[in-house]
């Protein structure tokens, strides 16, 4: 009895432990949620299908500072783009699984980090890159300028 206590115990703190919380600009955090492309403003979806007319597999998420994140395929790619409840499109990236990252911004990472193994590279549409990767069930995100400068590493 006293072994499941204490079994449940651990479980719940872990559940508690794993929380994510997103951060906003101001220092105020919110949540993410996944919501039915019905329910993505018009200003927003008219702005989405006029860029990205190739797009499938779409998954949209809204948080709760009125921004939207896509994710979708297009080219063969799995893409990821950030919009305004106006439609303004803030931020594009494409996930890079088997496109060729630099090899200036790789040489700098295993410099910078040559036990760490990247799970996913991100290219964003002003040429900057970012790493993901896992260090002790920890999630780090290193951001490189196009000319392979370490620009910001940050972790959970």
């Amino acid at each position: 009895m006293k072994r499941n206590i204490l079994l449940a115990a651990v479980l719940l703190f872990s559940l508690v432990s794993c929380k994510k919380e997103v951060a906003q600009a101001g220092g105020t955090t919110g949540t993410v949620n996944i919501i039915a492309a019905s329910s993505v403003p018009q200003a927003v979806m008219n702005t989405f299908t006029s860029t990205f007319s190739n797009a499938t597999e779409t998954e949209w998420q809204h948080n709760s500072s009125d921004s939207f994140i896509c994710q979708f395929n297009e080219d063969n790619q799995r893409h990821e783009a950030h919009f305004d409840d106006k439609g303004h499109e803030s931020k594009h990236s494409t996930i890079c699984l088997e496109a060729p990252v630099p090899l200036a911004i790789l040489n700098v990472f295993r410099s910078q980090f040559p036990s760490d193994n990247v799970y996913e590279w991100k290219l964003y549409n002003d040429g900057t890159w970012k790493a993901h990767f896992l260090r002790s069930s920890v999630k780090w995100e290193i951001t490189f300028s196009a000319d392979a400068v370490i620009i910001k590493s940050e972790h959970d």
